[in-house]
């Protein structure tokens, strides 16, 4: 349902969804999303924390930015204010404390997870996702400095494909998703 561009990634549905878990979202709560791409993950959240919660999507690519918008605006999403820059620099742009954050790009990994340490509540939740290794073991590095106590999964998803004798499984690339909580 999401307006695409193939140039600008997009975090798939079944990623989504687990992510949104991981950060333990709920209504009202205050929620980031560093590198929004399509608005995907800013759309989902912005429906999930409801109209007393808010959502603010980081990304620097002004394509990608006014696809966010775009998909914002077709989910008819009131409550996501929309920043137009680089993590960590643009996270000072906000000013309140955050309940969760969903971190999908590796840029500045280091120091993003540091500004977010900032920015979040006590048992605030930071949630990324990666598909290289080295950027998993990165981020737990970062959280366990930060006493997050980190986890990790492996997600392998495979989707149906109709041949000519029935239906195929053709799997998409795994991802890891790496969560902890502030203490």
């Amino acid at each position: 349902m999401f307006i695409r561009d193939e140039k600008i990634p997009m975090t798939k549905e079944e990623i989504r969804v687990i992510a949104i878990s991981k950060a333990k979202l709920f209504h009202g709560a205050k929620f980031v999303d560093i590198g929004s791409g399509t608005g995907s993950v800013t759309v989902e959240a912005g429906l999930y924390v409801g109209s007393k919660g808010k959502v603010y999507a980081i990304e620097k690519d002004p394509k990608a930015i006014e696809l966010t918008r775009k998909n914002v605006e077709k989910f008819n999403i009131n409550n996501v204010e929309i920043i137009q820059g680089e993590s960590p620099s643009a996270l000072k742009e906000i000013k309140e404390e955050i309940d969760a954050v969903f971190v999908g790009g590796s840029e500045n990994l280091d120091a993003s997870i540091i500004e977010v340490d900032r920015l979040l509540k006590s048992k605030g939740r930071i949630v990324l996702d990666a598909i290289l290794l080295e950027t998993a073991v990165k981020a737990i590095s970062v959280l366990s400095s930060l006493n997050y106590n980190p986890q990790i999964i492996e997600v392998i998803v495979a989707k149906g494909m109709n041949t000519s004798k029935g239906y195929a499984m053709i799997s998409r690339n795994p991802i890891f998703i790496v969560y902890g909580e502030k203490p």
